[in-house]
């Protein structure tokens, strides 16, 4: 079974909104990616064992970037394209390991988003970093590169 590190992940975001180009998004720290599925209560009374059932309800999915912070996301947005609040969705691209197949392969993770949140943290003793909140809409493509 084959393990990765995340030295050389990277997310890429479509350099327009709603499409376009997909540039890499500069000076990446780490991103997080949370999937959870709702649960939907079909319990009937008289149910044997008096245990409660449910079914799969609705997929939701959010995932949040640390980036370093630069002037240049403010002027250009050159460093993090497309990742404006209050701009129409996006498609992005997760890359936990590498962009390319190493050995035991890789993913990429796909599916298109809404920037939520976006939040500057300065601290006297650590570098100036930005994060990045998104909701994703719609479904999830994983794909294991070989």
């Amino acid at each position: 079974m084959a393990t990765y590190t995340g030295k050389s992940g990277l997310i890429k975001i479509s350099d327009t909104a709603g499409g376009g180009n997909m540039t890499t998004v500069a000076e990446v720290r780490s991103f997080t990616l949370d999937s959870t599925m709702d649960t939907i209560e079909n319990t009937a009374m008289g149910t044997a064992a008096n245990s409660r059932t449910y079914v799969a309800g609705l997929e939701t999915s959010t995932f949040t970037a640390e980036v370093l912070y630069s002037a240049q996301e403010v002027t250009a947005s050159d460093d993090i394209p497309a990742l404006l609040l209050g701009q129409e969705q996006g498609n992005f691209e997760l890359y936990p390991s590498a962009e390319t197949a190493g050995a035991g392969g890789s993913t990429k993770i796909t599916g298109a988003c809404l920037v939520t949140g976006y939040s500057i943290s300065s601290s006297f003793d650590d570098m100036v970093t930005a994060t990045i909140s998104a909701q994703v809409t719609g479904p999830l493509t994983t794909t294991l590169l070989t």
